[in-house]
């Protein structure tokens, strides 16, 4: 068995369709505090087994409605590219 948090692959896939419209360091530095930044902005969603983790996702889809993960991985973006660490 293994924690998984779910908001990280949200998170992942909103970097993903943000670097298809914008330009952007994605080297791993940067995608990591990208992704750190905007993790600790959103409540995470924890899961132990799969069973467990196909009910979260289909809870994400309701929760990225009450959410704005795209706002808030743009202000991690536009944080990084202020002052990159790579």
């Amino acid at each position: 068995m293994e924690l998984k948090n779910l908001i990280e692959d949200v998170v992942s896939n909103t970097i993903e369709d943000i670097k298809k419209h914008h330009d952007f360091c994605t080297c791993q530095q940067c995608r990591l505090d990208i992704s750190a930044i905007a993790l600790n902005k959103i409540p995470p969603r924890y899961v132990v087994s799969s069973k467990g983790e196909s009910y979260g996702r289909a809870d994400l889809l309701a929760m990225q409605k009450d959410l704005d993960v795209l706002a808030i991985v743009l202000d991690a973006v536009k944080l990084v590219q202020k002052k990159p660490r790579h």
